[in-house]
């Protein structure tokens, strides 16, 4: 008896020794963020403004060269390259219509878009933020022309001229 139960004493001891070993491994992973500049649009000097135009009964085609027009300044990651786009778009003489009465008409604003340095920029093109006090920037300059028919409605035409980016 006393034989059993020294070979019990020994195996209960033995046993914390057994279940207290902890197994251990480790593995190290890199973590990583990318942190960008978010893009902004913001329309500074000029106008889109054509001014008063006589109707003659002929078509005519005034046209606003690009740097003559409006500035509009991106702002985002410097050196990351962005895409541009933009429509023409269709000027109405609703509001006038409903103020004065008379025809309804529409005309075509059909966009010329400029680089700072002249090149020309087509809907859909990609271009690179310039590093210039911290930030990415690139300007566009933005003139256009309308196309006015012989029989155009007169009254003030109206319409919102979008230049959308993304990276």
């Amino acid at each position: 008896m006393k034989k059993l139960f020294l070979i019990s004493l020994i195996i209960l001891s033995a046993t914390p020794a057994i279940f207290s070993q902890t197994v251990f491994e480790s593995q190290n992973a890199e973590a990583y963020a990318n942190l960008i500049v978010a893009l902004s649009v913001t329309p500074t000097s000029g106008d889109l403004d054509f001014g008063e135009i006589i109707l003659t009964g002929s078509p005519y085609s005034p046209a606003i060269g690009p740097k003559s027009g409006k500035l509009f300044v991106v702002n985002g990651h410097p050196a990351r390259n962005i895409t541009v786009t933009f429509n023409d778009i269709i000027l109405d003489n609703n509001l006038w219509v409903a103020a004065t009465g008379g025809a309804p008409g529409l005309l075509t604003f059909t966009p010329d878009v400029e680089l700072d340095d002249a090149t020309n920029v087509t809907s859909g093109s990609s271009h690179t933020l310039v590093l210039t006090g911290g930030v990415g920037e690139i300007l566009f300059w933005v003139g256009g022309s309308i196309s006015i028919a012989g029989t155009q409605a007169h009254g003030d035409y109206l319409g919102l001229f979008t230049l959308d980016v993304s990276y």
